[in-house]
């Protein structure tokens, strides 16, 4: 296995650190970095756990910050013209019951994402957010459960009627960081469901 290809726990900023600068060493350079690690509870504020909302912010928000810290250093330092990509949510730009703590986490996002858009941008490197709406994974499962809602419920509000797919949020992604007149952006992929 490569020596850069390992679990990372977001929120450790020393090992997170220490990966990044790994992974631009072997790879002669870094680009590109997609925050994409998140987690989500469903759960109403009033029997909300304090811990449970405290680990869906460090985790999705916190986590979001340290490994962009870290890839922006190496890209400055290297002179590189990258990119930041960060995966929020519909859940970011509209709250929704039994999930405040994940939107609070995905609300951050955006506004971080904004924020770094504007201190990063004398330097070439682009930062947008991608915000997925209703993806077929187990996450949107917990949700639906959480909810007592099926798919089909999920995709009476959608205009496209099927389930985003993972593969649609790669495009956005690879779009973002191909269109170099991009950043500070939050861009919906949620078949039509918001518009902003």
């Amino acid at each position: 296995m490569a020596p850069w290809l390992r679990r990372l726990d977001v929120t450790d900023a020393p090992d997170v650190g220490e990966a990044v600068r790994a992974f631009a060493d072997a790879a002669g350079g870094l680009d590109l970095v997609v925050n994409a690690a998140g987690i989500l509870s469903v759960a109403k504020v009033v029997d909300m756990d304090p811990a449970a909302w405290r680990r869906i912010l460090e985790v999705n928000a916190t986590g979001t910050f340290i490994v962009s810290q870290a890839a922006v250093r190496v890209m400055i330092a290297a002179g590189t013209q990258g990119s930041v990509v960060n995966i929020s949510s519909m859940a970011g730009k509209v709250g929704d019951p039994a999930l405040a703590h994940y939107s609070a986490s995905k609300f951050a996002v955006i506004g971080f994402t904004q924020s770094l858009a504007r201190e990063v941008a004398e330097h070439g490197i682009t930062v947008n957010a991608v915000c997925p709406g209703v993806v077929d994974t187990p996450m949107i499962a917990d949700v639906a459960r959480g909810w007592g809602l099926t798919m089909d419920d999920f995709m009476k509000i959608q205009l496209v009627k099927r389930p985003q797919t993972p593969a649609e949020i790669a495009q956005a992604i690879a779009f973002l960081h191909g269109c170099r007149s991009v950043t500070g952006q939050a861009i919906n992929v949620d078949g039509g469901t918001y518009f902003h």
